[in-house]
Order: structure tokens, then sequence, then C-alpha cells
């Protein structure tokens, strides 16, 4: 098991100002290397060509004496197991530091880990779904429950005429076991079902409903009352047999590589959080038909890359807003975006969500992930030993990461641009920067496992993934 210890710092990110939502309290917390948990007491193994090693990664807790923080890895020994997992390749550890992302990580919440019985033998078992509505019930395997490696069923994508499409692909051997070709993707209006809702609040964040009350959950949801709530592409006009989606991150990568042309010429383009376009044209292209992030994510971005121009979303004609829920926050932006009218409560209380999405919204401008698919992903493909630990709760996919997997799981066809690449280290953070900035890995991700990963798809044909010296 990791030993933890626990040291108290200072607040803020340096030139942050505390008055932010971003600068809170934090712990500095170093790590006395032990013996990870024994991954092999697990019922089910996800594909063991996935996995790596440790996890890189922390989070932020409130400044409160009576609160319990939970401990993660910092610089030093991190870089000692970063070490360790490239000691073969003779690379030198990433940089990582003791500070959560600023723009992922959440710093209102103080993430617990849910209390499950055991069994006798000392495995926690799986929930069977039950079946109600248009709900397949069915379990995938049975493994430890705090996993949820039991899912809703539907078979939206299944049916595209597409000869070489990537869902077909990820049925290979190379990922035998992972996909799940029926995995619900979306949450809308026939979600709302109390057993579901039974099933999912044991989930914390965007895992499940944990922490997000019935009430809520049932009025977001209902507004997404239209069959387009439920399907990506609902603007589709099905000129071609084949979807073919851009999906586009942020890396430093695409500076200067003259992609803007081939990125808009896709059927759908995918952005996420600080998607900067203006000025960026030639290298980014300037179309966005999906915008990806959680409420978290956008106003830690609209703060952080305001210096760099982003000033507010993207938005255009063509743009769906899709939404990665991990907390009530998130259900609430949405109830009060579809109603035209302000958050009524919590940390957001009093913003109006069309000042930032624009009026006139319809149901078919926002699209919710289900809680289902991030567990899949987490569980299949990017599996973390800290899973099977107490401190599970601090890791989660990279935003970027869901988006272009959405994409693998729902287009024909994916180019990934702006991910990170084997040769990270050579470009900038951002492809914006107006400076070279290392990139710096962050406690609540693991970027190199998701660096991996992207390989791992491409050779396989699943996408094609944008590359450069």
């Amino acid at each position: 098991m990791l030993t933890l210890e626990i040291f108290p710092f200072s607040c803020g990110f340096g030139a942050l100002s505390t008055r932010t939502t971003i600068g809170m309290c934090y712990y500095e917390l170093t790590v006395v290397l032990g013996n990870l948990e024994d991954t092999r007491r697990h019922t089910f193994a996800p594909n063991k060509s996935l996995k790596v090693a440790t996890q890189e990664s922390e989070i932020p807790i409130k400044s409160n004496k009576e609160t319990k923080v939970l401990p993660v890895l910092t610089n030093k020994r991190t870089e000692q197991l970063e070490s360790a997992k490239h000691s073969k390749t003779n690379t030198k550890p990433p940089t990582v530091t003791a500070k959560a992302s600023r723009i992922t990580s959440n710093h209102s919440r103080i993430i617990k880990s849910p209390n499950v019985p055991r069994n006798s033998s000392g495995i926690i078992e799986s929930s069977r779904v039950t079946k109600e509505n248009s709900e397949k019930a069915r379990e995938i395997s049975t493994t430890f429950s705090y996993l949820g490696d039991a899912y809703g069923w539907d078979n939206t994508y299944l049916n595209s005429s597409c000869p070489n499409r990537t869902r077909e692909k990820l049925r290979s051997d190379t990922f035998n076991g992972t996909f799940v070709k029926d995995i619900p993707i979306l949450q809308w209006k026939k979600h709302a079902i109390l057993s579901e809702y039974q099933r999912l609040k044991r989930y914390l964040g965007t895992y499940g409903w944990k922490g997000v009350t019935w009430q809520v959950l049932n009025e977001t949801l209902n507004l997404l009352n239209s069959s387009h709530s439920g399907y990506l592409f609902d603007t589709w006009k099905g000129h071609s047999p084949c979807v073919r989606c851009a999906v586009v991150g942020n890396g430093g990568i695409l500076n200067n590589s003259g992609m803007g042309a081939e990125i808009d010429g896709h059927d759908y383009v995918f952005r996420v959080n600080g998607a900067i376009t203006e000025g960026h044209e030639n290298d980014v292209g300037k179309r966005t038909s999906f915008f990806f992030f959680s409420t978290n994510t956008l106003f830690n971005s609209l703060y952080a890359y305001k210096k760099y121009g982003f000033h507010k979303i993207p938005h255009s004609q063509e743009t769906r807003f899709l939404l990665l829920p991990d907390h009530d926050r998130d259900y609430l932006l949405v109830r009060a975006a579809l109603t035209n009218s302000v958050i009524d409560r919590g940390r957001d209380k009093g913003k109006r969500p069309s000042n930032y999405f624009g009026s006139n919204l319809t149901t078919e401008h926002f699209k919710i992930l289900h809680p289902d698919f991030m567990r899949y992903l987490r569980n299949r493909y990017l599996w973390d030993p800290i899973i099977n630990t107490k401190n599970r709760d601090i890791y989660r996919p990279t935003t970027g990461a869901s988006m272009l997997l959405l994409a693998v799981h729902t287009c024909d066809q994916v180019s990934a641009y702006g991910f990170i690449t084997p040769n990270y280290k050579t470009f900038s953070d951002h492809y914006y920067d107006k400076a070279f900035k290392k990139i710096i890995f962050y406690a609540n991700h693991s970027f190199l496992r998701e660096m991996r990963l992207w390989q791992k798809l491409h050779n396989a044909g699943v996408i094609k993934l944008y590359m450069r010296d």
C-alpha cells in the first residue's frame, strides 16, 4: 500500500489571486514509496496492455481543520515513480506538479470513497441493472462494486452503413474485452427513472449521480425531451455513409501546423475548454460543431485563458454544447439555460447561462454525457491502480480524453489533433502560448496513460492521430 504524509502550505497558484475560484488553499503531499495494491485481486482485469504502473496526481482540498484530506503524489516521489515506469526506455520522467489542474479540479468539493459491503472473500459484487422502459439490463462483469462495471444499454450508434468505421476496429484482438458496442453515451428524459437514480446515485462525480438530488436531476433531464437529446448528430444530412469527425485538443503541437483547413473539412469538429480559434484559424480551423466542457472547466477556462484571447466560448449556428457533468452545478446550469432563467442555487447562484451560450437556446443545443459512459472509459480504457485504493475518487480521464473517446464511440472516422504524443517535450503546453511553456502533469489525471492509449488507437487504425517531429 502507499504510505502518505501531509504537509500544509500556502494558498493560491502563485500569481493567481485568492479572490478567484481558482486560487484556493491546498495541501502539499509527499509520498513514501511502497507497494501498490495488488490489482490481481480483482475479478475484472482490463486489457493488460493498456495498464501503466502508477498514478501521477493530486487534488485540492478545503482548508478546514476538521476536514479529512485525501493524500496524493507530489513532485519528488512522483518523479521517482515515473522514472521507474520509463526505466526501460531511458527517458527522463515528466514534470509533475504538487498543484491540481487549474482547469479541471473542483476546489469546493471534498471527495470521499463510497462505503460498500464486501462478501466473505473480500470481493465486492456488482449489482445487476434493472430493466425499465427502453433500458435493457445486463451485467458486463462481476467485479468490485465501486467500479460500477455494469451498464445500461443503448443501440443508437449500431446502425451505421459506413464500411470502415472506428467501432468495428475496436472489436479487434487489440481491444478484446474492452469495447462495449452498446454502451449508453448520452443521458436525457428516458433516463429520468427512479430505479436508474437508485442505481447511479452511489457513484460520485462524473461517474454517477451522487450529490445530485432527484428533483434537480428529474427536472433537468425532462427538459431534454427530444429524441435529438439522445443522439449526437441530430443535424446529420446523410450526404455520405460515413460521419467524419475532427477532434481538436489544445496542445502546442498545433502551433504553426497549418492544419486548419483540414480540420474544418470534416463533417463535425469537436473542441474543448479553452478553445481559442481567433487568430489561429490557419492552425486549428474556425468551425465548432461541439464544444465539450464541464461547468467547472468552463468557468476556470474563461478565467485562466482570458489573457490569451479566450473571452467567450465557441458559438455558431452549428454549435452544440456537450456537457461532461461532475457535480450538481452542471445540471443546474442546463436547467437554467433551457428555461432562460438564472441559476437559483449553489456556487453559481445568480449566473445567467444565456450570457455564455447565447439566447434562444433549444433542447437540441445541449447534450449531456451519461455517467455509465464515463465509468466505462475509466474502467476499461484508462485504468489506473489508484482505482483499487481508497483514493480512487481523485482520478478521472481528462476532459480532452473523454471528448476523443466519445468521438471514437460515435463517429465513423476520427482524426485527432492537438493531443499529447511521445515527443510532447518538444512543444509548448498550448498552441496559443505566447512563450514556450513546459507541459505540467496534474494529479487528477494521467497524461502518459492517455498518450499511450492514443498511440495504441492510432496504430490499430481506430483514429488518425496528428503527429510531427
